[in-house]
């Protein structure tokens, strides 16, 4: 440190020059380091503020991490604003030294497009069978690798050259009856079974808004309108999962719903689910106990009433019922479907034999008659029962079965939970 009057040496500690005697102008140093502080800290606040005023209307690159808590690992769309990028022309020299501008005609353009689509159509047909394939926020998705399929992810497989890494078109996965509602939008003579069918679309920037070529030919949409469709009808965050209970209101709709859409008397509940928007339910009827079917419905609260709708069905048996279930309602929450595989809940009324023969053979309960229960579910390694005064029986087969009497479906559903990682949760009435 030199003294501002003289520039002789002086330590960090001396209030005065020892020379000249002049004062040390701390606070005028300790004001510009302040200053300089300060300075850097309102570029770096004046920096964030743009970047969330940009956010305001454009998501993010971190929207997927923030929306379902860790982003697949392969790479992720290039633009997940869909804020397409325009190819610019390419200068080329023309041979005299000047320079002239190549453009792509109209036509050179679709033909691209129609080779991107061809290779995405012949990715998902050669690994659908093995892997289901999915919309994630109208974008196309591998569930079992965690994949988005990009341009650059056809070309890593060989599906697409080089030279289509250029490309700024976007790979979406949509369904053209949600484009539709748009006045934008029109597709004319396509069969009805098509148009609810979650279909590739190549996004791309039109000087009219979004182009969106399909094997339905080209379509331009308003930017805004394809943002709104995509967080309105494809976004799977709808608020926290619940599992309501007999207790809640929500349940009771749902066994009405049930009641109605099945023609059953008595719903049995196997399981139960439900964020804002939808709900996954697993249930059987008195008219068949052993066989569990399983909806996804829509869940919407008008003025303090509960409005449920089925919106799939009947996905038990199919080869990717994940799948099915995100084509019919694309912003379905995944994460309400129970661990258990769904396509192997139907029980066998053999199992149900043996778990009573088991019950018979226990005198420390009450009595035992044919009409002593009104629920009975088995798998070949547990069995859950209640009877017609609502006490509850659960069974476990090692080297034989053994029933003992529990407190709840919650106590049976821990005992389960005690043996294995994966309980089959079916088997339990959640009365």
């Amino acid at each position: 440190m030199l003294c501002d009057k003289c520039h002789t040496a002086m330590d960090a500690a001396d209030d005065v020059c020892k020379i000249c005697g002049s004062p040390v102008q701390k606070l005028n140093r300790n004001w510009s380091k302040f200053a300089k502080i300060s300075v850097i800290t309102l570029i770096i606040a004046a920096f964030g503020a743009y970047i969330a005023l940009y956010n305001l209307d454009i998501i993010g690159p971190d929207f997927f991490r923030d929306a379902f808590g860790s982003a697949p690992a392969a790479e992720e769309p290039a633009t997940p604003d869909v804020g397409y990028v325009r190819q610019e022309p390419v200068e080329v020299a023309d041979g005299q030294g000047e320079a002239v501008v190549e453009q792509r005609s109209e036509e050179e353009h679709r033909a691209v497009l129609a080779s991107i689509l061809e290779a995405t159509n012949t990715y998902i047909q050669g690994i659908s069978q093995f892997n289901p394939i999915i919309s994630v926020m109208g974008y196309l998705h591998n569930v079992s690798t965690g994949e988005y399929v990009t341009i650059g992810l056809l070309e890593r497989l060989g599906y697409l050259g080089e030279e289509y890494l250029a490309e700024d078109a976007l790979i979406l996965f949509l369904r053209p009856v949600d484009l539709n509602q748009f006045g934008e939008i029109a597709f004319e003579g396509i069969p009805a079974g098509q148009m609810v069918e979650l279909t590739v679309f190549l996004g791309y920037e039109t000087p009219t808004g979004i182009g969106l070529y399909s094997r339905f030919g080209a379509q331009a949409i308003f930017r805004e309108n394809l943002n709104q469709l995509i967080m309105n009808d494809y976004n799977p965050n709808n608020g926290a999962i619940f599992r309501p209970t007999s207790q809640d209101a929500i349940y009771q709709a749902v066994v009405e719903m049930i009641t109605n859409a099945a023609n059953a008397t008595d719903v049995f509940i196997r399981y139960l689910a439900v964020d804002d928007a939808h709900g996954f339910v697993a249930f059987s009827t008195e008219e068949d106990v052993h066989s569990i079917t399983n909806y996804v419905f829509s869940l919407a609260r008008d003025e303090g009433s509960l409005n449920l709708r089925v919106l799939a069905m009947g996905f038990e048996a199919t080869l990717h019922p994940k799948a099915a279930i995100n084509g019919a309602a694309p912003g379905f929450n995944l994460g309400l479907m129970p661990d258990y595989d769904i396509t192997n809940t139907n029980l066998s009324q053999s199992d149900a034999e043996i778990f009573l023969s088991a019950l018979l053979a226990l005198e420390q309960f009450e009595q035992v008659y044919e009409d002593y229960f009104v629920f009975v579910s088995a798998t070949s390694a547990f069995a859950y029962a209640v009877s017609v005064y609502g006490d509850i029986f659960f069974g476990q087969y090692n080297s034989g079965w053994s029933a003992v009497p529990v407190d709840g479906w919650q106590a049976a559903q821990g005992l389960m939970a005690d043996n294995v990682n994966n309980p089959p949760l079916y088997i339990i009435w959640q009365q």
